[in-house]
């Protein structure tokens, strides 16, 4: 265990930068929706909600290359002469990406009439406008495609502070800059999605001529090789199955409620995700960091070194996303009208954020267990499950929403990530680190009932606090129950601290 500690540290640097390269990009996205609303409405909003994730499901298209591109830069990066290898694959996967973009954009475009006329509902909204808007998300999705490819290969390089530090100006561009936009010129659908498909296509020319220029240089033109391609078509197919699963039981929601409900009440339902998914944010980064170092330690055969690694990250897991979760899900009201300075979205919307954040937080839970599984290579199990869920999913939200709306979806989508954090968990741990589910239940434990405690606890005692006080208050509460969980967790209180000490 001592030996492989020093190079799992060595990658703190590239952990800081993903952590501050996702915060910021959520910071910027949260603090814009307001004049998104303000300026717009929020039928529009809700219109841009469905962008989101129909740019998201778009992101199927890309077939693995992007993740593909990233491992092989990495592998190629340690093998001495490897350039030409390196420009080769760029070439021939940046051929292949553009292509496809290409034709996604050209469908959408295509298809915009059908789109705005018979899936998504207008309401005030007049549907030549609403079809100007999706002709535009074609467009823009057909360029936010190759900078994805572009972004992969920057963080194969190990280029982290570079590819999070592109991410930020973009996200800089696309927040605050569309509100400028909005202001300056006219406040309409057709303003913010042409700056956005600028922005992309700003992005996704100088993202590429950025990657060109880290290769190292050949003096040789580089060229398409089939070659190429079919050595590498086996991992990229794997991924995009695993992509497609994930990003459909992600969207699946959004995309079924935009048909069923009026355009404005699924604009309540895309602000509460939005706010909800706020704990992504909390997690993701710290699933890129600890991947490598379970594939590591799972590579070497050192299952003790990989049981503890895993224990005290999912319990540092743990105690910062149950805290975020319960305090978020009972002060939701209180935190939708700070955010939004808007009392009807405040009151439509506040019980779907509830449960939302609930719902992702499960998930959340569930991301490293998911990680142990990748680095394993036990990758069926989560094909079975997603496959299973996917096909549960659709007539349980189609059910669920036409009964009970948006709080109806909301609660299929606690339903399901209570599977992945407790049936899929538990299958996990039957065959990898055996035993291991105890531990894992028991680092959540812990935060859950401090949480509630101090939660409830401080929704009593600040039911009449409003304004900035709400927001000390219940930040003051957020820290006591990071802080007591931390102090009642033995495995992070004595091995983070010496870990910090040891190898700062």
């Amino acid at each position: 265990m001592e030996n492989k500690l020093p190079k799992i540290i060595s990658i703190r640097r590239n952990a800081v930068a993903n952590y501050i390269g996702t915060f910021c990009q959520a910071i910027l996205g949260f603090l814009f929706i307001p004049f998104y609303i303000k300026y717009l409405g929020i039928e529009s909003y809700g219109i841009i909600g469905f962008t989101v994730s129909l740019n998201a499901l778009l992101s199927i298209a890309d077939l693995g290359l992007s993740a593909t591109l990233s491992r092989e830069f990495s592998r190629y990066s340690a093998l001495p002469d490897s350039a030409r290898q390196m420009r080769g694959l760029l070439k021939t996967l940046q051929t292949v990406y553009w292509a496809i973009s290409f034709l996604v954009g050209l469908i959408i475009v295509a298809l915009a009439p059908l789109i705005a006329r018979y899936w998504i509902n207008p309401g005030s909204l007049n549907v030549a406008e609403v079809q100007d808007a999706v002709m535009l998300m074609g467009m823009t999705a057909a360029m936010q495609g190759p900078m994805i490819l572009y972004l992969g290969g920057v963080y194969g390089l190990q280029r982290h502070v570079l590819g999070n530090a592109i991410n930020i100006v973009l996200a800089v561009l696309r927040s605050g800059g569309v509100v400028l936009a909005l202001a300056l010129f006219t406040s309409t659908l057709h303003t913010f999605f042409v700056f956005q498909f600028g922005v992309a296509s700003m992005g996704a020319l100088c993202t590429g001529m950025t990657l060109w220029w880290l290769l190292p240089s050949t003096g040789i033109p580089s060229h398409f090789q089939f070659s190429q391609l079919k050595s590498v078509w086996r991992f990229a197919a794997g991924m995009s199955i695993t992509s497609i699963l994930g990003l459909i039981l992600f969207q699946l929601d959004k995309i079924i409620l935009v048909k069923i409900l009026p355009l404005k009440i699924f604009g309540y339902y895309a602000v509460a995700s939005t706010a909800a998914a706020a704990v992504i944010y909390l997690g993701n980064p710290l699933f890129k960091t600890v991947l490598p170092q379970y594939t590591q330690l799972y590579a070497v055969g050192d299952h003790e070194g990989l049981k503890t690694i895993y224990r005290v990250s999912c319990r540092l897991n743990a105690i910062i996303m149950v805290p975020t979760v319960i305090i978020l899900a009972l002060f939701s009201k209180e935190a939708l009208l700070i955010w939004t300075q808007n009392p009807d979205i405040a009151d439509h919307a506040h019980l779907m954020l509830s449960l939302l954040v609930i719902g992702y937080g499960l998930n959340q839970l569930a991301c490293l267990p998911f990680a142990l599984q990748i680095a394993s290579g036990w990758v069926k199990l989560g094909v079975y499950t997603n496959m299973a869920a996917v096909l549960l999913i659709v007539p349980a939200l189609v059910v669920a929403t036409r009964f009970y709306q948006g709080v109806g979806a909301a609660s299929v989508w606690i339903a399901l990530n209570c599977i992945y954090a407790f049936i899929h968990v538990s299958i996990l741990h039957t065959r990898i680190l055996k035993g291991e589910a105890w531990h894992f239940y028991i680092g959540i434990l812990w935060p859950l009932l401090l949480a509630i405690g101090i939660g409830l606890a401080g929704r009593y005692f600040l039911s009449a606090v409003a304004g900035i006080w709400i927001v000390v208050s219940v930040s003051l509460l957020w820290t006591i129950v990071i802080v007591t969980s931390i102090l009642a967790t033995p495995d992070l209180r004595n091995q983070v601290p010496l870990l910090v000490r040891k190898y700062r």
